[in-house]
């Protein structure tokens, strides 16, 4: 169907043609059990204001400022609301440069040498000229800015890559943090996921786990703290941090993993994730 005719299905309806999609079945919005359930329910119903500014890979600096968190922001290079507006010689050796409206949207340059420039100006053109709301509904980016931000680069060398460290936070309770690997490898993203105590659960959501055993970060009592604070007042939220040479440094906050659509293996974790998110907490809205 053309994209045109998708923005007009209301998004009660299209949140579950795009359930139905990846499970083969409509979701129970009235009784959501599962995670994924409780995801679409959420994109529905679940509508603070700031949530818009916490999505926003921008506004969230500000936001974090206002916290106390600002020590954890990554150096902003440059803004840019247009693509042409990117002086590719001015540019640094190594960065990052990133969407601020939705998910998915970065370019990790190691070494613009080996960056093929006119691919990547054509990526970032598609970037501005979506609006990530209507891909899957996820309400809290339908009003953001695009623009593209320039943010250095950062390494885990010891492992040459970057972990992305992803909390599922429960109304400040961290529950689960997955360890994110390989997203400059050839091989592709893997998620592990581990406990607070750092202990392995054999569990997947959309991307194999490592072969290895991702080492806890030397600060990782610090991480929990800062998940656990960041995400008080939220039913659900996941919190984006990475430890790079002991200092800790935030990557992002998300309401919609996957936008819910991702299922778990097993099956019955979706059940497990489903019963630490109460919906009950949303009336609080």
């Amino acid at each position: 169907m053309k994209k045109s005719l998708l923005k007009l299905i209301p998004d009660a309806i299209y949140v579950r043609l795009l359930y139905r999609r990846a499970y083969g079945r409509f979701p129970d919005l009235r009784n959501p059990t599962t995670f994924d359930e409780k995801i679409q329910w959420y994109k529905l119903h679940y509508r603070k204001p700031v949530m818009a500014t916490m999505a926003d890979k921008f506004a969230v600096r500000a936001y974090l400022e206002e916290r106390g968190f600002g020590y954890l922001l990554n150096e902003l290079q440059h803004t840019y609301e247009r693509v042409e507006d990117i002086d590719f010689a001015q540019l640094p050796q190594s960065f990052v440069l990133k969407a601020t409206h939705g998910t998915n949207m970065n370019i990790i340059c190691p070494d613009k040498s080996q960056l093929d420039w006119e691919q990547s100006c054509q990526l970032m053109n598609s970037w501005l000229s979506t609006n990530h709301y209507q891909v899957g509904r996820e309400w809290a980016y339908k009003n953001i800015k695009p623009q593209i931000i320039c943010e250095d680069y950062l390494e885990n060398k010891e492992y040459n890559d970057l972990i992305d460290y992803k909390f599922y936070c429960y109304d400040g309770k961290p529950a689960v943090v997955w360890a994110c690997t390989g997203r400059s490898s050839s091989d592709g993203v893997k998620y592990t996921a581990y406990d607070m105590d750092w202990q392995p659960i054999s569990v997947n959501k959309g991307k194999p786990s490592n072969s290895f055993c991702v080492t806890m970060p030397d600060r990782f009592s610090d991480m929990q703290n800062i998940a656990t604070e960041l995400s008080q007042g939220f039913p659900f939220i996941r919190v984006d941090l990475y430890s790079v040479e002991n200092k800790l440094f935030f990557g992002e906050l998300t309401f919609y993993p996957d936008s819910g659509v991702v299922p778990f293996s097993p099956d019955h974790f979706n059940y497990f994730f489903g019963d630490l998110f109460q919906l009950s907490r949303c009336n609080e809205a």
